[in-house]
């Protein structure tokens, strides 16, 4: 006796062949072959009304080849895979893992950022007690203010110039040297300002002058004057590498028809970018 199967498109001998493969007569009725039972899928199996079907648990996708066949699915391989994870994705077998790099940055609670280590909280730092930690992302920096000859320390990051007693060569050295410190990360979007400089406070009549001398052979930075009293140092260049730079920045105060220079020390940080 010939079985049809109505359901397909197939010729009628391959159909006779599938509905036999799939169900046998018990007492004169046609009754399913749950075929599940023989394990045929290598995940899951589901039984069908004169069939089965193979499926696939999460992070797994059906063979092309057998259609019964489990494979792995590289998440990291995929068009999207780039942006699953914040610096590096790992392909585990049905998933996949996110790292870190192996220093300054730990794995944030969704497990696909990273998060910056403050080594200076955390005290994981190398600095001697003579040092300043200042943190920077992916890592940290061991600072130390020294004033030059003719100045003393008036804070961590203040040097003072010493009475000049009627030295005129002395009068002429900045009143002030501060020392600033600046973190980015690389390929940040410029132009930017970065820094602004100003005397403490103003008078009427006041002018500035604001410049950078030294430590911008490369034209990355400008500085400029917003007003007779206020001035910007902005990056005008994306930097694309990590690296520390030092700045001499000065203003110039006009006030009373003398002339008094101060100085900006600003350290940059630039890091690397996940």
């Amino acid at each position: 006796m010939k079985l049809w199967n109505v359901k397909t498109h197939l010729d009628l001998t391959t159909a006779a062949v599938l509905w036999v493969s799939d169900f046998h007569l018990a007492g004169g009725h046609r009754e399913d072959l749950n075929e599940c039972e023989s394990n045929p899928c290598s995940q899951e199996c589901a039984n069908v009304y004169g069939s089965y079907q193979c499926y696939c648990r999460r992070g797994y996708q059906l063979s092309d080849v057998d259609g019964i066949t489990c494979e792995d699915i590289d998440e990291c391989a995929l068009p999207t895979g780039g942006h699953i994870c914040a610096y590096r994705c790992n392909n585990v077998p049905g998933s996949f893992q996110c790292t870190c790099p192996s220093s300054g940055y730990k794995l944030a609670s969704n497990a696909r950022n990273c998060q910056d280590i403050d080594e200076c909280v955390t005290e994981t730092h190398t600095c001697s007690h003579n040092e300043t930690c200042f943190n920077i992302q992916g890592g940290f920096r061991c600072l130390s203010l020294e004033c030059p000859e003719n100045y003393r320390k008036s804070g961590d990051n203040r040097c003072e110039r010493l009475p000049c007693h009627h030295n005129k060569e002395c009068q002429s050295l900045p009143l002030r040297i501060t020392s600033y410190h600046l973190s980015f990360p690389t390929n940040i979007q410029v132009p930017i300002d970065i820094f602004r400089m100003g005397p403490s406070s103003v008078v009427p009549g006041d002018k500035i002058q604001l410049s950078i001398t030294s430590g911008n052979e490369e034209g990355v930075f400008a500085a400029k004057n917003v007003n007779s009293h206020s001035g910007v140092v902005s990056m005008q260049k994306p930097i694309t590498e990590p690296r520390d730079l030092l700045l001499t920045v000065q203003m110039q105060l006009f006030r009373h028809g003398t002339v008094t220079a101060f100085v900006a020390k600003l350290s940059v940080f630039v890091s690397a970018q996940l």
